[in-house]
């Protein structure tokens, strides 16, 4: 059976934007903290990590939000590793209110990484174990997600790397990509509509120092429902892909 496990948060000030609405990227933190929580309570805590010389590296995340919360709510987050399989695992989120619904979910694809030898490397049997994921069903739940390429430059912006930029594994923290390409987007869209989903593949690692070019198109998907979508390509100062992420947006009926 598979082991879960979940904890509360409430929305802070620090969490809120001018709407006085969670940002996408708090939702994103707390199911982060969330996982980190669990990895620690299993015995699979940063510091017996580096220890083992293992570090997890995501290789991609899909979030949804299907309602926000405001300042001084409270959510419950669960989260629970859906599949080990040989070197990655599949890590899946569910958060409610204080209504007990359903307001957003997301998932993320991990690889285990060896950091002196700089490669993947297999997932020990323990983690099985401990998620209670059993060996013979490890292959479900494997993807590839998709995520758009930019077809042409409609908005760009060039960020250098700062040190609060730089997560414990001394490389850039995968929330950070997110609040990058907020910025590159039009504050009309900001203003007037909310991020529904958000999709991100992780190609190159970023450290501290490095010149990052955020490169965005921004697409209307709908008329009627006043839907938008946006792609973004990051690279750095050799034209090296580091990030493609895609997000969507619904009018805000404010």
């Amino acid at each position: 059976m598979l082991n879960k496990f979940e904890k509360n948060y409430e929305v802070t000030y620090r969490d809120t934007d001018a709407r006085g609405e969670c940002f996408f990227t708090s939702y994103m933190n707390f199911m982060a903290d969330c996982g980190l929580s669990q990895e620690e309570k299993l015995g699979f805590s940063l510091p017996e990590m580096v220890k083992n010389n293992h570090t997890w590296m995501l290789y991609d995340y899909d979030v949804i939000v299907y309602k926000y919360v405001k300042y001084k709510e409270k959510v419950r987050v669960i989260t629970y590793a859906k599949s080990l399989n040989k070197f990655y695992a599949l890590r899946v989120f569910e958060m409610y209110n204080e209504d007990n619904e359903l307001i957003s979910e997301g998932s993320t694809l991990a690889l285990l990484i060896d950091t002196i030898k700089k490669r993947p490397c297999r997932i020990p049997n323990e983690y099985y174990k401990a998620y209670g994921v059993e060996k013979e069903n490890c292959g479900q739940g494997k993807r590839d997600l998709e995520v758009k390429n930019i077809q042409r430059l409609d908005y760009e912006k060039k960020v250098e790397v700062r040190y609060t930029d730089i997560d414990m594994n001394w490389h850039v923290g995968n929330v950070k990509y997110i609040e990058w390409v907020l910025e590159t987007i039009p504050l009309d869209i900001i203003k007037n509509y909310r991020t529904h989903q958000i999709k991100i593949k992780y190609k190159k690692e970023v450290v501290y120092g490095t010149n990052v070019s955020i490169q965005t198109q921004i697409n209307c998907i709908n008329e009627e429902s006043n839907e938008i979508s946006t792609i973004h390509k990051l690279v750095n100062d050799q034209y090296e892909e580091l990030a493609l992420i895609e997000t969507y947006w619904n009018k805000a009926n404010l």
